[in-house]
């Protein structure tokens, strides 16, 4: 599971590498690219808002959900990469980023009904391979669109190991969901359990702050590529590096924070963790183009991603059986 979240997000964080090269093939305004970046976001939101409902309902398919993510990006990088006009590209890329959403809500729910008294070592190791991904995405996507100098040959080449990961996912998760306890097939118990999760205010004040760190990392994830190469005047490859910093150091803090929220709870983990993210974040923007601005996309990278699982588990903590999804889906 942890491998297939590293695919995943290979894929997520190759596409903003790209964004800059796709800007300047359409001739692209700022105001016409941050509506391609709604976008892709609402997709996501359209996914964990209305989809945890449904996957709690169909626990018996979460193993079906995982292999349909694989192949349907596979198939959905080539409508992006095909698009012909910029209306196509925003439909496809609103697209294209259901699969990649819809895979945290059954994962992130089985790993916690799996691992109750380890659970935030379990979704930070789920959330390691996704670092992983981090990591390499965009590089991989910086290099090949060096290679092969264009951002539509990266989205085709995106499509076929997407494919045959779908059949991996296949082989190894399609059990996934099948024990345990059921959950109730009447609509009004799932809607009464995930009305109760919105009114709990422990689960209010972590969705809030899931929000509010949304809002900013998403800012930053969307233009730090433009500013890398725009303001800066990087190179893909320098670009590429630069952004795997900021978005995959949760390699090393992702289960170390896991371990430690076990062990010491969540809030101990959460509270200096948000001060030290805000503080490279200030540090960053006075950086300049040096090794400054690495270190400090370095240090926004231990806590991009590393918070945010800790923040899951936090949630997953309080909420009851058979509504996992539903709760991971309001803090994505």
């Amino acid at each position: 599971m942890s491998f297939g979240h590293g695919v995943a997000h290979l894929y997520d964080q190759g596409i903003p590498v790209l964004m800059p090269t796709i800007s300047s093939f359409f001739g692209l305004s700022n105001i016409q690219v941050s509506l391609v970046l709604a976008f892709r976001f609402a997709g996501f939101g359209v996914v964990n808002l209305g989809g945890g409902l449904v996957v709690d309902m169909l626990k018996r398919y979460w193993g079906l959900m995982l292999t349909a993510c694989m192949f349907s990006a596979g198939i959905l990088f080539v409508l992006v990469g095909a698009s012909p006009n910029y209306p196509t590209l925003l439909i496809a890329t609103f697209l294209v980023s259901i699969p990649g959403a819809l895979w945290h809500l059954p994962s992130a729910a089985s790993l916690s009904q799996i691992f109750p008294d380890r659970r935030g070592w379990a979704i930070s190791i789920h959330g390691f391979g996704a670092n992983i991904g981090n990591v390499a995405g965009p590089i991989i996507a910086a290099a090949l669109l060096g290679f092969v100098a264009s951002w539509r040959n990266v989205l085709f080449i995106y499509a076929v190991p997407a494919i045959l990961m779908g059949v991996f996912v296949w082989w190894s998760l399609r059990d996934i969901g099948k024990g345990g306890q059921e959950p109730p097939r009447e609509l009004s118990v799932h809607l009464r359990d995930t009305l109760a999760i919105v009114r709990n205010p422990v689960v209010l004040l972590l969705v809030s702050a899931a929000i509010l760190r949304g809002i900013g990392l998403d800012i930053v994830f969307a233009w730090s590529p433009f500013y890398l190469e725009e303001t800066l005047g990087k190179g893909h490859l320098s670009a590429g590096f630069h952004y795997s910093l900021l978005t995959g150091m949760g390699i090393i803090s992702a289960p170390i924070l896991g371990v430690l929220s076990d062990r010491f709870g969540r809030k101990a983990v959460l509270v200096p963790g948000f001060l030290l993210a805000a503080a490279f974040s200030l540090v960053a923007e006075a950086a300049g183009g040096g090794v400054m601005l690495m270190l400090s996309f370095a240090g926004m990278g231990l806590f991009s991603f590393a918070l945010h699982q800790v923040i899951q588990a936090a949630v997953l903590d309080v909420v009851g059986p058979g509504t996992e999804a539903a709760a991971v889906g309001l803090i994505f």
